[in-house]
């Protein structure tokens, strides 16, 4: 993924294209549905061009080199496989989606945005167009029709946003990366047992502080100019099912393909096994989306699958009197929390190895009963466990304070005196500031890697 001076162009003419054409749809009286698959098609043609067309050329050279090789003919004529040199525009997956909300909402009935100057500013709003949170234009234009005046207390919570995304990709998901998750899928042969395990759970908190670190630093931003974005996390690893899990998990996503796609082929409201289908074509289509490959869409349908099971097992559980007491008691949520954490992990092996046939390598090392390797020394000689365990005493105590604001309760008198410090004197800030921004130095690895999201 890349940006160029002809990028912006790109997006520039999806904008323009977008305002007019959402004005277009408002104004129309009976070519509403005209202008509406115009747009879609603009913004889809684009994703797909600029994303797709290498994964065509190369499926239908691989499908005819198959057919050749089945009728017994030269496959000669198909040996090499037409590439085009395509670099995938910085941030395309996510203000095309944007784009499509838009015109899709207003041909629906709300009203379009009519200044451009806000338009595009909603379009190219640097802090989530690389790699989202996915804005609703609604909320964004109530934001610009009510300008916020500068608030120290915004400023004050965007700057920490910052520092705790910058720690969560830099400390915990680059050093994550290049002591475990790295070298493990580049070597799978040299994996014992443990380490593949270990490689497996150490990607699965990579990503979330790779991806929820963006998300912080995006929504710090933000802050900083008075605007609010939406969250995009809200603990996924609590999570008891998949179908809770992909409500905690990347949700601007999760949303928009349930608003634009999962209702449109006919949601819940349909027979049992439309449903299923539907589930399964949201998510095929949701791991295409990750990329152009064919693990990320195997990566989908096996999630398509596994939330319709889930449905089904829910449905099967609730008319049961039996079944239906035990899910309520605690043995059974937290199992069913350990359970899906489990398989999660597991599932993201296919979608961070590079192709389908890697990903079960992988999965062979660690259900074999190979001896551990380097992997295991390696991580227990580095700073990450303590790394680790910084970062998990600040998640505790921002949980518990949290829990005592919500119920109105007191907090302990050294939390209440740093909470009181901290609002009235700018020193102790700018010190705490300072003190975040050198352990963030203290603890980062030597090379920092870029977001993995980016690559979307």
């Amino acid at each position: 993924m890349s940006w160029l001076p002809k990028y912006g162009l790109l997006l520039f003419g999806l904008t323009l294209a977008n305002y007019f054409l959402g004005l277009l749809i408002d104004k129309s009286e009976h070519r509403k549905k005209l202008f509406l698959t115009i747009a879609i098609s603009i913004n889809l043609g684009c994703l797909c061009f600029f994303k797709y067309t290498n994964l065509l050329l190369d499926s239908i050279w691989q499908g005819l080199r198959g057919l050749l090789h089945v009728t017994g003919m030269s496959t000669a004529p198909f040996a090499n496989t037409p590439m085009f040199d395509i670099l995938l525009p910085l941030g395309i997956s996510f203000f095309a989606f944007e784009f499509i909300h838009y015109v899709v909402d207003v041909y629906k009935g709300s009203s379009p945005m009519r200044n451009f100057i806000d338009f595009a500013l909603f379009g190219a709003f640097f802090p989530s167009q690389i790699a989202g949170p996915i804005k609703r234009f609604q909320d964004f234009s109530k934001q610009l029709i009510h300008p916020a005046v500068f608030n120290k207390q915004e400023f004050n919570d965007g700057l920490v946003l910052i520092l705790q995304g910058l720690f969560k990709k830099v400390c915990l998901g680059d050093t994550l990366a290049q002591l475990v998750v790295d070298p493990g899928y580049a070597n799978p042969a040299a994996l014992g047992t443990l380490d593949a395990w270990i490689v497996f759970f150490a990607f699965t908190f990579q990503v979330f502080f790779d991806f929820s670190g963006y998300t912080d630093i995006g929504r710090g931003s933000a802050l900083l100019f008075g605007y609010r974005v939406p969250e995009n996390f809200n603990l996924p690893f609590l999570s008891a099912n998949f179908l809770e899990i992909w409500r905690r998990w990347h949700i601007s996503l999760s949303t928009w393909l349930r608003d634009y796609l999962y209702f449109p082929l006919g949601g819940s409201h349909c027979s049992v096994w439309a449903q299923r289908r539907n589930l399964f074509l949201t998510m095929a289509l949701g791991g295409l989306w990750h990329g152009a490959a064919w693990h990320y869409i195997f990566f989908g349908c096996i999630q398509g699958v596994i939330l319709a099971v889930t449905r089904d097992w829910q449905k099967y559980t609730d008319k049961h009197p039996t079944l239906s007491r035990m899910k309520l008691s605690a043995w059974w949520h937290w199992s069913a929390v350990a359970a899906t954490f489990w398989t999660w992990t597991v599932l993201l092996v296919i979608f961070r190895a590079p192709s389908v046939t890697h990903a079960f390598s992988m999965y062979a090392k660690a259900f074999s009963s190979s001896p551990a390797g380097e992997i295991t020394t390696t991580l227990m000689t580095s700073t990450l466990p303590a790394t680790l365990c910084l970062y998990g005493l600040y998640c505790i105590t921002c949980a518990l304070s949290n829990r005592a604001v919500e119920k109105g309760e007191a907090l302990p008198a050294m939390a209440h005196g740093i909470a009181t410090v901290w609002k009235q004197s700018v020193p102790a800030r700018a010190i705490a500031y300072a003190a975040m921004a050198i352990v963030i130095l203290a603890f980062a690895p030597g090379q920092v890697q870029p977001f993995i999201y980016f690559q979307f």
